[in-house]
């Protein structure tokens, strides 16, 4: 499970010196772009050749004859090192929540905690699971940071297969066929080019930029990623998100419309937006950075001129500095695949060995003087071992008597010397040292007891039946991702479990889904629910007309929101009402109707129904 940087080992070595490589990335209309390495000049140098074909048919004839035509015979076969992305938005780049014992642990023992953990769905220190699916679909690389942190790349392994099984189709279902591919995701690849083939890309890894942070944004018709990058602990970050049905519709637009315009407008600002919820300082503290300095974006041609004025916008109002990569998103992964290996931990991308390697942050004069002062160095070394060779020659026998004597006797010496001080200066830190160690396992003790007691109290606060426990159950279903207006004017929570809610919206939808939400709203353990008998009412937002003297006044639903004077046009009034099972089953039996005889107490019930409504009241002060 645990990863190392992949360019060590002879087979990384192969793949890096070898012409015989490919990496294809397919796109969603059915194009396909493709890039390998060339020479021009019989070998000595190499470059890379980016090709764009319209239509996969005959795919692997078509790059035949492009490969045939300027490296010679090369047809693809399964000895051809293939490269490809994920196509679909699943990758997930993330540092694990795991305390200091689980970090302490070494990478082998670490591994067997992190798999049995899974298997009893262990939460990590921030009460998430730290699997998103299970080991048994998932194709996951565990590494371990610089700092001791670790991160995890967790992809589904369908996507890996689907992968695998494109580059499979490229040169036809053939018995026995296993080519060997390289899958890598597009926010990695655009990272690479950067870093390995573009000038501001070499200037952020120069010396005493190690804790500054570059964030990575790619937007597409079909979804947008980003990622965040340092010198110091590589690519920590990486996520990726679907984009909403309308934008994936307009893929095949040419020349958008205005309101297709507006579309893709929203769309790119939430991209920007769901970056800065990213860009946050517990991150820096967590790895020791020192800020975020630069957003490099990349994107499909098509909207570059969308982009552009929202990054200007999102630079201006951050301060954050924002770069646009020119070379298209497609281009950019095919040919960050082909320059080599990037791994957590890298301070700077490798490439492979027979493209060059651009590294303004070493001069050319100083690896100059650098090579002569290693030569001369190699020189004094080889001449001191000649003259060196030759004393020996002469005094070796005897000297090597005396010398062992010498150094019998000495080291008797010594070592009753060092053993007497030794067991003297333990004596004294034990003496020093105990006092603190009696605090420690006080503090220990103490710190165990506070831990338990917070946590009893975190749960009793939870099962609270009204405030804020309830604000933050209902915090993740508002509907803002179909009516971003949508807005809640009241709230009432009675001690019988009843709830009512009033807002205004500007969609039905909204509301509906909104009530969705709350039916299978689950409850702090899995299988419960938090509301039942919900019902709406909604009315849309028509004026109303002032009822003068002699007219009938419309008729009003009893116990209804709606009022005549408040309804604006485009507005939604509506009212949801339900039982907040929580409460529910907290609430007071209903008053005993005369003649009747008293229901008995259940057992461990706190109070008496005569004593409930005074502790009610007294919650409530």
């Amino acid at each position: 499970m645990f990863g190392s940087s992949p360019r060590y080992g002879t087979e990384v070595y192969d793949h890096e010196h070898s012409r015989d490589q490919l990496s294809i990335v397919f796109g969603s209309l059915g194009d396909v772009v493709a890039a390998w390495p060339v020479s021009r000049d019989a070998a000595r140098t190499w470059e890379l050749e980016v090709e764009r074909f319209s239509s996969q048919y005959n795919l692997s004839q078509q790059i035949d004859q492009h490969r045939g035509g300027q490296t010679g015979a090369m047809p693809l076969s399964q000895d051809t090192y293939f490269l490809t992305a994920f196509s679909e938005f699943s990758e997930r780049t993330r540092i694990l929540a795991l305390d200091g014992d689980r970090l302490a642990l070494d990478d082998r023992s670490l591994a067997q905690w992190l798999i049995n953990a899974e298997q009893n769905v262990v939460l990590g220190t921030d009460d998430h699971p730290l699997f998103e699916t299970s080991l048994d679909d998932t194709a996951c690389v565990i590494t371990r940071l610089p700092n001791g942190l670790v991160a995890m790349t967790e992809v589904p392994r369908a996507h890996v297969l689907a992968a695998r099984e494109r580059i499979r189709s490229l040169l036809g279902d053939r018995n026995g066929f296993s080519a060997e591919v390289c899958i890598e995701s597009p926010v990695r690849s655009t990272a690479r080019y950067f870093l390995a083939a573009v000038k501001e890309g070499e200037l952020v890894q120069r010396a005493g930029k190690e804790a500054e942070v570059t964030a990575f944004v790619v937007i597409g018709n079909g979804g947008f990623r980003f990622g965040l990058w340092s010198p110091s602990a590589g690519l920590f970050s990486e996520y990726g998100f679907i984009a909403p049905k309308e934008v994936i519709q307009l893929s095949d637009r040419a020349a958008p419309s205005k309101a297709t315009t507006d579309i893709l407008e929203k769309y790119v600002r939430h991209a920007f937006g769901q970056l800065e919820l990213q860009l946050s300082k517990e991150k820096l503290e967590q790895l020791q950075l020192s800020g975020y300095t630069q957003v490099v974006w990349a994107s499909e041609p098509v909207l570059s001129n969308i982009i552009a004025p929202i990054a200007a916008e999102h630079a201006s109002q951050t301060g954050i500095q924002v770069f646009h990569l020119d070379a298209p998103l497609d281009e950019a992964v095919v040919g960050g695949m082909l320059l080599g290996s990037f791994a957590f931990g890298d301070t700077k991308a490798f490439g492979a060995s027979i493209l060059p390697q651009a590294n303004l942050a070493r001069d050319l004069l100083v690896l100059a003087d650098t090579e002569q002062d290693r030569r001369r160095v190699t020189e004094q070394s080889l001449a001191k071992k000649r003259r060196d060779a030759a004393v020996f020659s002469l005094l070796a026998a005897p000297v090597a008597v005396i010398a062992v004597l010498l150094a019998t006797v000495l080291g008797l010496i010594l070592s009753q010397v060092y053993i007497g001080v030794r067991e003297v200066q333990a004596n004294k830190k034990t003496e020093e040292l105990k006092p603190a160690l009696d605090r420690r396992n006080s503090y220990e003790a103490n710190l165990k007891w506070y831990q338990e007691f917070i946590k009893q109290v975190s749960k009793l606060r939870n099962q609270q039946p009204a405030g804020i426990g309830l604000l933050y159950q209902l915090n993740s279903d508002y509907p803002f991702s179909v009516d971003n207006s949508f807005y809640i004017s009241d709230m009432k929570l009675l001690p019988t479990g009843a709830v009512e809610m009033k807002g205004y919206a500007r969609s039905k939808d909204a509301v509906a889904s909104f009530l969705k939400l709350l039916e299978f709203a689950g409850g702090p353990e899995s299988g419960t629910r938090l509301f039942g008998n919900l019902a709406y009412e909604v009315q849309e937002g028509a004026p109303q007309p002032v009822v003068t003297a002699g007219q009938t006044a419309a008729p009003t639903m009893p116990g209804g929101i709606i009022s005549a004077n408040q309804i604006r046009p485009g507005v939604i009034v509506w009212s949801i009402k339900g039982t907040y099972l929580p409460v529910e089953a907290f609430a007071p039996p209903p008053p005993a109707k005369p003649g009747t005889p008293a229901t008995p107490a259940k057992p461990g019930a706190a109070a008496t129904p005569a004593a409930q409504p005074q502790a009610q009241k007294q919650g409530g002060q």
